[in-house]
């Protein structure tokens, strides 16, 4: 073998030696070899081996021989002494085979033989990897990259004890106790050798702490609580608390071995996160997690913003700190045990439910996330309420006493209540205040307006304002006095009341007729009035006083009588050559029994002046309480202008006015002589006194005429027989009147008698012949049908039509007319009998026929909304050249004016007075003044007005306000037919045809023009009538009344209502056939000249 040195030393030598000893002596017999040979000790690097000397008791001093070979080639032999030998440089987990023997005496022993190992080297960096608190996990590393079986023992403070195994290099090792102490050793092993321990010192960790909670917070600081965790003994623990602020800002730690720690210097208001955990032996236990918030800073700035009577509204800052959503709590207490609380998220807030007058403690406090502010107090008080049933209680013409009610309020507490009052145009003339309900505010002027504030005030506040106006009592009028009277009107004058600046008053007249009936009362800001609408020759109590802001001065009081009506059908009922009777209706008046009529008269044609007959320059007058005088001693054949008049209490009505002629007086025939023959005679009378402007002669069966300057002469009468006696008279003429006839019987000579009677055959054959003709008619008559009515009559006839319908009293007529009675009758009239449709007729018997009916458009489908009482009516075209409508009522004006819009017609034509013998006929349905009217989508203008004797032309302006559209209508009013009458003439309403009819053809554009009168049916259909028929005259020669009122009849009931009305009808073609005939000394024939165009353009309006 080779050293170390690699050369062969002494230890060399001498095992070599030995060797060749005991090569040589192995012939001789073994020796005992040592006993026990075990292993005492291994590291990683050596094995130390013991063993006992052996038993043979002859040899002493021992040298010992250990081989040792084994892993990585290891192969040496050591000798000693010692019973213990140390093999070292071996490698770690490595296994080795020794050999022991012995040698002594020359003699070396059998071998002892034994396997062992080194111990693994350690394991290297033993760590606790992780815990739980019933575990813990220990890693380590290999001690070199063979593989060992790895021992981990524990023992621990709660007095366990275990050790187990692993081939892994970590290890979990279970069912600690928690939070304990323990002492882990670990070591490798191999070949059942162990390595040298490791050891470590590891603690399970704490169970979790419990209940974990914010107890307090305050606007800088946080408290938490918990229990802590549960396990033996409770041991003590280290706890750890971290937070974070709300934005992920970590703002601290720290410890405490309490189970409650508070944490300060905190933002307020602000949402931070705390962890929580528990320590021991250096082991944190799980942790647990809890947010909490500091509490808000409180609200800044509290103020009472408003208050009313039921609400006190609050406003204050933000708190100081970071911006954040806050809910504000407010908490108000009456004082009574009453609170009530809300909550907002504004900086504002109105508390109600509150009741008035009343003071409240108020807190608001912040909230934020749940956690509430400190509270900030304040004090305030409801509005009382205001004042009630304010009004002025008295007025005299220096002071106004106000009173009031107490505001509402529990339990009515004391108020203080204070008058502010301004006199008008703005002058502050004072302010008081007084405890009770009532004041009287004195030294202010008569007449004048007064605005009074009135409020109430407790704890401070006042209620809000109750104001009124109240003015004192104006002066009383002076000076009244009744200036004209008319018989419908009665005109007051008087003069202002004295007071500051004479303020504009309103002067209110009142009147009471004679008999206690107020009739009326109206107002002017004059100080003249006229009252209208009165009775005539009615006496009238006036009451007249001054009002100015309301109040009304102290009363003055006159009476005054109106005007009789005048006098009517004013007639000459006899006259004689020297007095006249006339004969008058009294007006009708409801007081006519107490008229006085004064007649008076003026001879000679001296004409009267105008105005009061009482300042006339007359001749006489004369008074009486009968509706007859006879005025006497009057010149025979002189005209006299009469005037009548009615009084009552000094007023004198309206002149009716005559005049009239007395009887001319009769001549004297002074001589009647015979003349030329026999065939003529002279005749010579007297003049008679008075006037006379001719004188009529008859001489048999001559009459002739001679002028005022025959009588004193000889007046020569010719063409009569000789030898006859004749009769001759003489009458006086004088305007008309015949006086009575003067008489004489004149005798012819004879010489003509045969010439008389040659002329008498002739008129004998004459009388036969007339005789024989009329005989013939009679029979042919007999042959005809006795009543017929006529279609068309030419022009010609129709005088001789209306003539023969005129006798006996209007029979032809009469007859006619019940023949049109029930024309029409039977049709159904099922939409205006609807019952919605009721309301909309102004009477029940004139319902429109369903077939004939103006429809409206319905608006929205609403029942009866498309039906108005009117009707399509016939003309001389056209089947629709008319609509005929009933005066609209009040609920039907707006259905009226749409009538109009959607028939787009341009022409009204209305036949009453709204008003008519006290009754509403029509409701007045256009404007009264420039001042539009609307009725619905429709708007109606006045536009222009021109008023003439017995019409009014209007022209309207209708507007659509959705459609912005326009129209323009012209309304034809005529004021003078009276209801179920005719007027007295058929002349104006001829007139009025003409310029309606002029109208309607320079305005051929639009709808058919809408004619109505009341009931829309007698004089609409008399209108209508008429124009149809004179358009026919002028158009064909012919017209045909009772025809084209049957017509009409089939389109609408009733049309032309009356007899009269037919008759008139009638009365006014004639009368405008009359007014075209040519003259008479044209040929007769069948002109018809329409005189009635001239000046076509007479009415503008």
């Amino acid at each position: 073998m080779t050293g170390a040195g690699g050369g062969l030393g002494a230890w060399g030598r001498l095992v070599l030696l030995g060797l060749c000893i005991w090569t040589g002596a192995r012939t001789a017999a073994p020796k005992a070899t040592v006993r026990n040979l075990t292993v005492k000790h291994q590291t990683s690097s050596s094995i130390t081996l013991r063993w006992e000397p052996p038993e043979d008791p002859t040899l002493q001093n021992y040298t010992y021989w250990v081989r040792c070979s084994g892993d990585g080639g290891k192969d040496e032999t050591q000798k000693t002494t010692d019973v213990t030998y140390t093999a070292e440089g071996l490698k770690p987990a490595s296994r080795y085979e020794f050999s022991v023997w012995w040698e002594g005496g020359g003699a070396n022993s059998s071998e002892a033989t034994l396997s062992a190992s080194t111990a693994p080297n350690p394991v290297r960096d033993l760590t606790v990897e992780s815990q739980t608190n019933i575990s813990i996990t220990l890693r380590w590393e290999a001690p070199d990259p063979q593989s060992y079986t790895y021992w981990v023992q524990y023992t621990g403070d709660d007095g366990k004890n275990k050790t187990e195994n692993t081939t892994d290099v970590t290890y979990t090792v279970q069912g600690l106790t928690p939070a304990t102490s323990y002492l882990f050793s670990v070591w490798a092993e191999k070949h059942g050798v162990p390595s040298s321990v490791q050891t470590q010192e590891g603690s399970t960790a704490p169970k979790p702490f419990r209940d974990l909670i914010v107890e307090s917070q305050t606007t800088s600081s946080i408290t938490l609580s918990w229990t802590a965790p549960q396990g033996p003994d409770h041991p003590p623990y280290t706890y750890w608390v971290s937070w974070t602020m709300e934005g992920g800002v970590a703002t601290g730690t720290q410890n405490t071995s309490d189970t409650r720690v508070t944490v300060d210097a905190m933002q307020a208001g602000t949402l931070y996160t705390f962890i929580v955990w528990a320590e021991r032996n250096g082991v944190s236990s799980s942790s647990e997690t809890r947010t909490g918030a500091t509490a808000p800073n409180p609200a800044s700035n509290l103020t009472v913003e408003s208050q009313t009577t039921s609400s006190i509204s609050l406003r204050w800052g933000p708190p100081h700190g970071p911006d954040q959503n806050y809910t504000y709590w407010v908490l108000w207490t009456d004082g009574r045990g009453e609170t009530g609380n809300q909550s907002t998220t504004n900086t504002s807030v109105t508390v109600d439910g509150l009741k008035p007058g009343s003071a409240y403690e108020l807190a608001v406090w912040v909230e934020n996330r749940n956690i509430s502010s400190s509270r900030t107090p304040l004090r305030a008080a409801t509005v009382p309420n205001a004042v009630t049933s304010l009004g002025v209680q008295d007025r005299t013409t220096s002071s106004i006493t106000l009173s009031w009610t107490a505001p509402e309020g529990p339990d009515h507490p004391p108020y203080t209540y204070w008058v502010s009052w301004t006199m008008e145009g703005g002058v502050a003339t004072g302010t008081q205040n007084t405890s009770d309900t009532r004041v009287t505010v004195d030294a202010v002027e008569a007449g004048t307006l007064y605005t009074f504030i009135v409020w109430a005030e407790r704890n401070g506040v006042n209620s809000s304002n109750a104001t009124c106006t109240g003015a004192t009592v104006p002066n009383a009028v002076t000076n009244l006095g009744v200036q004209d009277q008319t018989t419908s009107s009665i005109t007051l004058s008087w003069t202002a009341p004295q007071g500051p600046d004479h303020p504009p008053y309103t002067y209110w007249v009142s009147w009471t007729m004679e008999g206690g009936a107020a009739t009326g009362t109206q107002n002017t800001s004059d100080t003249r009035v006229t009252v209208d609408a009165m009775q005539a020759g009615t006496l009238y109590t006036f009451i007249v006083w001054a009002e100015r802001n309301g109040v009304s001065s102290s009363n003055e009081t006159r009476t005054g009588a109106t005007a009789p009506n005048e006098v009517t059908a004013l007639q000459k009922e006899t006259q004689t050559n020297n007095s006249i009777a006339l004969r008058w209706e009294a007006p009708a008046d409801p007081r006519s029994q107490l008229y006085i009529y004064c007649v008076q008269w003026a001879g000679g044609g001296a004409s009267q002046g105008e105005g009061d007959p009482q300042g006339h320059q007359v001749d006489q007058i004369a008074r009486t309480k009968e509706t007859w005088y006879v005025v006497k001693g009057l010149e025979p054949g002189t005209p006299y202008n009469f005037s009548v008049w009615a009084e009552r209490s000094n007023v004198a009505g309206s002149i009716q006015s005559l005049r009239a002629s007395t009887y001319p007086d009769p001549v004297t025939i002074i001589s009647c002589t015979s003349i030329s023959s026999g065939y003529g005679v002279s005749l010579t009378w007297t003049c008679p006194l008075g006037g006379y402007e001719a004188f009529e002669l008859q001489v048999g069966w001559q009459q002739v005429s001679r002028d005022n300057a025959s009588c004193g002469r000889d007046v020569f009468v010719s063409d009569l027989q000789p030898a006859q006696s004749y009769a001759a008279t003489v009458r006086t003429i004088w305007d008309g009147l015949r006086a009575p006839a003067a008489s004489v019987t004149c005798h012819t000579e004879s010489a003509g008698v045969i010439a008389g009677a040659i002329v008498g055959v002739l008129l004998f054959l004459t009388l036969v012949g007339l005789l024989i003709f009329f005989l013939r008619r009679y029979k042919k008559s007999l042959k005809e049908p006795a009543l017929s009515f006529p279609k068309d009559i030419p022009a010609a006839d129709f005088a001789d039509h209306v003539r023969k319908n005129e006798k006996d009293s209007n029979c032809g007529f009469a007859e006619e007319y019940q023949h049109l009675a029930m024309e029409g009758h039977g049709q159904s009239q099922t939409v205006a009998s609807a019952p919605e449709n009721s309301a909309k007729n102004r009477y029940r018997n004139v319902l429109p026929y369903d077939w004939s009916r103006v429809p409206l458009r319905s608006l929205g489908g609403a029942p009866g909304s498309d039906y108005i009482n009117a009707s399509f009516m016939p003309g001389l075209w056209s089947p629709r050249e008319f609509i005929a409508t009933q005066g609209p009522l009040p609920q039907t004006v707006g259905d009226f004016w749409r009538l109009v819009w959607e028939q787009q017609s341009h022409t009204l034509v209305m036949l009453t007075n709204c008003v008519e013998l006290g009754r509403v006929k029509c409701e007045h349905y256009w404007p009264l003044d420039a001042q539009p009217c609307t009725h619905g989508h429709l708007q109606v203008t006045l536009e222009g007005e021109k008023v003439m004797e017995n019409w009014t032309v209007r022209d309207l302006k209708l507007r659509h306000t959705q459609e912005q559209k326009t129209l323009s209508v012209r309304q034809f009013h005529y004021v003078a037919w009276p209801d179920h009458g005719v007027p007295h003439s058929p002349d104006p309403l001829l007139a009025f045809w003409k310029v309606l009819r002029q109208w309607l053809d320079k305005t051929p554009e639009g709808g058919p023009p809408i004619v109505h009168c009341s009931a829309g049916v007698g004089r609409t259909g008399t209108l209508i009538a008429l124009d149809v028929l004179l358009r026919q005259l002028e158009c064909e020669g012919v017209v045909g009344p009772f025809s084209f009122v049957k017509k009409m009849r089939e389109s609408r009931p009733l049309m032309v209502q009356t007899e009269a009305q037919y008759v008139f009808l009638h009365q006014c073609l004639l009368r405008f056939l009359q007014q075209s005939a040519p003259p008479p000394t044209q040929k007769n024939e069948a002109v018809y000249e329409n005189l009635v165009f001239e000046n076509d353009e007479a009415v503008n309006v």
